[in-house]
């Protein structure tokens, strides 16, 4: 495996995890086991935001289940293609390159097509997405700015999402800025992939 900058924190290899970091491991291995992108070295070291979670393993073994739950919400609150829609907004706000590397994968699985990802991910609003994920960008899009969000964008995305809906964009969106955060601080390589 190939990778295109080199990170801040060393891998930690799973032989030498103490007993808060196996934890971690197992739990992610678990969790991540059928994602479309590379998580893992080819050591078994886990890599993206992950790698910081596990220097930090408290936080961590807090963090994933928390993760997934907001995940989970959200693409059953929105559906997929919308949750996926709003993180890609985020971490390409964000400018987290292995952010946008993951959720481009997890964005063509979902059905998202490459038109319209790369016009996400240029700042675009695709023109075909659904009412539901043309709300999502809306959302994330507002969410990414300083500020309050108008009160348009709130009633229009209520409107459209509920007001469930409407939470689990924001608890998604607040979550992947905090992973840009750590991608970006680290500065955690991305796979090289094609």
């Amino acid at each position: 495996m190939l990778y295109n900058t080199e990170g801040r924190l060393p891998y930690i290899r799973p032989e030498n995890l103490t007993p808060k970091q196996k934890e971690f491991y197992d739990f992610h291995v678990k969790a991540f086991e059928t994602m479309p992108y590379v998580w893992m070295t080819e050591n078994k070291e886990l890599n993206g935001p992950s790698n910081l979670l596990m220097h930090e393993a408290a936080i961590g073994n807090q963090f994933i289940p928390l993760n997934r739950e907001i995940i989970a919400q959200s693409m059953q609150r929105n559906g997929q293609k919308a949750h996926e829609v709003a993180v890609l907004v985020t971490v390409t706000g964000a400018k987290a390159h292995y952010g946008m590397y993951a959720h481009t994968q997890l964005a063509k699985k979902f059905g998202l097509t490459e038109e319209q990802i790369a016009g996400i991910m240029a700042g675009v609003k695709p023109g075909d997405l659904t009412e539901k994920e043309s709300a999502a960008y809306d959302l994330a899009t507002a969410l990414n700015q300083v500020g309050a969000i108008p009160g348009a964008v709130y009633d229009h995305c209520v409107r459209v999402l509920g007001q469930e809906g409407f939470n689990a964009i924001v608890f998604a969106v607040g979550m992947f800025k905090m992973v840009g955060t750590i991608l970006n601080a680290f500065n955690e390589p991305v796979p090289e992939y094609r």
